[in-house]
């Protein structure tokens, strides 16, 4: 069962660019902390600010169940490598189900931390993915955008078929 306050697939925000973080106050340290919270609860490795619908450039993420939940504000894709590859990717506004998409196989990403401090990762394979996936979050592009018209109906159907997804949001 998806998180009531986790935004799912059908929902018209998904599709909606987030606005730059201008400023770091203490609502949205709280909104964050929240997310982090969130992120745990779900055993998830990134969720992106408007998939619970504050539609502002930031995610929190961490790169595997181990690591302390991190926040990225205002990041974006600085450079991508030529070569792509192909990732399953999961999303927690999909109830986990993966999706097939391809990607950039390396990407610099840069950003702040919430104090503002410059941030540059220089990631690839699931590392890149999840950087890309959390980025097109705030750009209102979800992996199913993404996905090939093949990859897109049997994720359609596969929701379907468990009844995760309301039939209607299918047409």
């Amino acid at each position: 069962m998806p998180d009531a306050w986790i935004r799912q697939w059908g929902d018209p925000a998904l599709h909606e660019p987030a606005f730059a973080v201008q400023t770091v106050d203490e609502l949205l340290r709280r909104q964050v902390r929240r997310m982090q919270e969130r992120l745990l609860d779900a055993d998830g490795v990134g969720l992106a600010a408007t998939q619970v619908g504050i539609m502002q450039r930031l995610f929190v993420y961490r790169w595997d169940a181990d690591s302390p939940v991190e926040v990225l504000v205002n990041p974006r894709i600085v450079d991508a490598s030529a070569e792509r590859s192909l990732f399953g990717e999961g999303c927690l506004s999909f109830n986990h189900v993966t999706v097939a998409v391809e990607r950039a196989s390396a990407v610099r990403v840069e950003g702040q931390d919430l104090d503002g401090n410059e941030l540059r990762f220089d990631v690839e394979g699931y590392r890149a993915s999840l950087m890309q996936h959390e980025i097109d979050h705030l750009d209102g592009i979800l992996t199913l955008d993404r996905a090939e018209p093949e990859e897109r109906w049997r994720v359609l159907c596969e929701l379907l078929e468990t009844e995760r997804l309301d039939p209607a949001l299918a047409a």
